[in-house]
C-alpha cells in the first residue's frame, strides 16, 4: 500500500509539471480578418481539430483558439488549417457496415481542413473514424470532396466508387498529364500530392507543399540498472499470515524502445528483458505448546529473468527534457534458482513460480540519453498452490543510458 501511495504521489506531481510539445512560430486569423502572430503548439493532429493551443510570446500565458472564432491557423510551411464549410461523405468504410449504395451520403459541415498543397490547384485533407477524406479546389474557388467509396453489390462482393479520378481528370487539364496519370491514381496522400504538384508545375503556378509529418520511427537501446524494494507474504489455509521483512535487491535490464512515428514522438512501445533478485529470511514458529515451541528458519529466494512489454507516453518540457509515464505487462521468462526452503520443516519447502504482473512507472528523460524511472509492480503470486495465498510486491528505482 505504501508503494501505491508513493507512486500515486509521483504521478500526480509529474502531471502538474509543464508537459508540452514544442511551440512553433505561427499565426492565426480571426473571423474579423485580423492576423495574429503567435507560437502554436504543434500536436500533429490526425483529423480536423476544433481547437488549438497558442501563446503570444515565449513566456506568455497559454491560450486556446477555436473554430468558433478563427478561420485559419498555421506555422510557416509546416502545417496550415483553414475553416471551411464543405459537403463531406458520411458513409462508413468498415467492411461490416458497408452500404449497398454506390453514391456517397453527403452532409454539410464546418471543419478545419488540413492544407496539403496550396496553389492554382489546392489539396486538403481530414480524417475521422480512420477514414481519410481528400478535398480540392481550383483558383481558390469552392472546396469539393474527392469521392472514393467502398460499397456492396452483393452480400459477398465489394465494389469501388472512384469518382475522384474523373473529378480530377476533367479539371486538371494540362499537357504534361496523361490519362494514365489518372487511371493509376491512388486515393492516398503521396499519390494525390504528386498529381497536384505536377499540375501546378505544368501551369507554371507558384505553390506550397505543406510538409506531411516526416517524423520517422526511432529505436532506443538502453542499459537500465536499478535497485528494487520488495515485500513478500504468504498464508496457508487455516494458519496466520507470514510476512517477511521488506528487502532490497538489484535489477538490470536491456530495454529496446521504439518511438512511434506520429504525434511528435510522444508515444513509444518497449520491451525490457530484466534480471532481478530477491532473498529474505524469517524465523517461523510452526509448533507452539505450553512448555515448548519449534522454530524453523524459512528462506525465500526469487531470481528471475522477467520480460516487461508495454507503452510509454512522453510529456515534453523542452527539446532536451521530458517526463514520461508507462505501463507494462510483466511475465517471467525463467525463474532461475527460485525456491522457498526451511531449516527444520519440510512443509515450507515450496516451489516459487512468478505469475503475471502489471508495471506502472513514471520518470524523466534528458537529451534522449539519460533517464530515471520509479516503477511499481502490482502484487502477484509466487506460490502457486491451491491452499496458499501469497503476495509479492516490488518497487524499483531505475537509471538508464541510451546507446543509440
Amino acid at each position: 500500500m505504501k508503494f501505491k501511495l508513493f507512486l500515486l504521489t509521483i504521478i500526480l506531481s509529474t502531471f502538474s509539471a509543464i508537459s508540452q510539445t514544442n511551440f512553433e512560430t505561427g499565426y492565426f486569423i480571426q473571423t474579423n480578418g485580423d492576423k495574429v502572430a503567435c507560437l502554436i503548439k504543434n500536436e500533429d493532429w490526425i483529423g480536423s481539430p476544433t481547437t488549438f493551443t497558442y501563446k503570444l510570446e515565449e513566456n506568455g500565458e497559454t491560450k486556446v483558439g477555436s473554430i468558433d472564432n478563427v478561420i485559419e491557423f498555421g506555422s510557416a510551411q509546416s502545417f496550415k488549417y483553414i475553416k471551411t464549410k464543405v459537403e463531406i461523405d458520411q458513409s462508413s468504410d468498415n467492411v461490416n457496415n458497408l452500404s449497398n449504395v454506390r453514391a456517397p451520403i453527403m452532409k454539410e459541415e464546418t471543419l478545419f481542413l488540413k492544407t496539403l498543397v496550396e496553389g492554382k490547384a489546392s489539396l486538403y485533407f481530414t480524417q475521422r473514424d480512420n477514414i481519410a477524406r481528400y478535398f480540392f479546389s481550383m483558383d481558390n474557388g469552392e472546396i469539393r470532396q474527392l469521392i472514393y467509396k467502398r460499397f456492396l453489390v452483393s452480400p459477398l462482393k465489394m465494389a469501388l466508387n472512384e469518382r475522384y479520378k474523373q473529378q480530377l481528370a476533367t479539371t486538371l487539364s494540362c499537357s504534361s498529364l496523361s490519362a494514365r496519370n489518372f487511371e493509376d491514381l491512388q486515393y492516398k496522400t503521396n499519390s494525390l500530392v504528386d498529381l497536384i504538384k505536377k499540375y501546378n508545375n505544368c501551369e507554371d503556378s507558384d505553390f506550397v507543399v505543406f510538409k506531411k509529418n516526416s517524423q520517422k520511427g526511432k529505436f532506443n537501446l538502453s542499459i537500465r540498472p536499478g535497485v528494487t524494494f520488495n515485500s513478500f507474504s504468504f498464508q496457508k489455509e487455516g494458519e496466520n499470515e507470514i510476512a517477511f521483512d521488506s528487502n532490497t535487491g538489484i535489477r538490470i535490464g536491456l530495454e529496446v524502445e521504439y518511438i512511434l512515428p506520429f504525434n511528435n514522438g510522444k508515444w513509444s512501445i518497449f520491451a525490457e528483458p530484466t534480471y532481478r533478485n530477491y532473498k529474505a529470511e524469517k524465523e517461523i514458529v510452526y509448533v507452539k505448546m505450553t512448555t515448548f515451541e519449534k522454530v524453523t528458519l524459512v528462506t525465500a529466494e526469487y531470481n528471475s529473468i522477467e520480460f516487461p512489454v508495454g507503452a510509454r507516453h512522453y510529456m515534453f518540457v523542452n527539446q532536451n527534457a521530458a517526463f514520461f509515464v508507462d505501463a507494462a505487462v510483466i511475465m517471467d521468462l525463467t525463474k532461475l534458482d527460485s525456491k522457498m526452503t526451511s531449516s527444520d520443516e519440510v512443509g515450507y519447502d515450496l516451489d516459487i513460480d512468478g505469475s503475471l504482473a502489471l508495471g506502472l512507472g513514471v520518470g524523466f528523460r534528458y537529451k534522449n540519453k539519460y533517464n530515471i524511472e520509479a516503477r511499481y509492480h502490482t502484487a502477484h503470486r509466487l506460490l502457486n498452490y491451491w491452499n496458499i495465498n501469497s503476495d509479492y510486491n516490488s518497487f524499483a528505482i531505475i537509471a538508464g543510458y541510451n546507446f543509440l
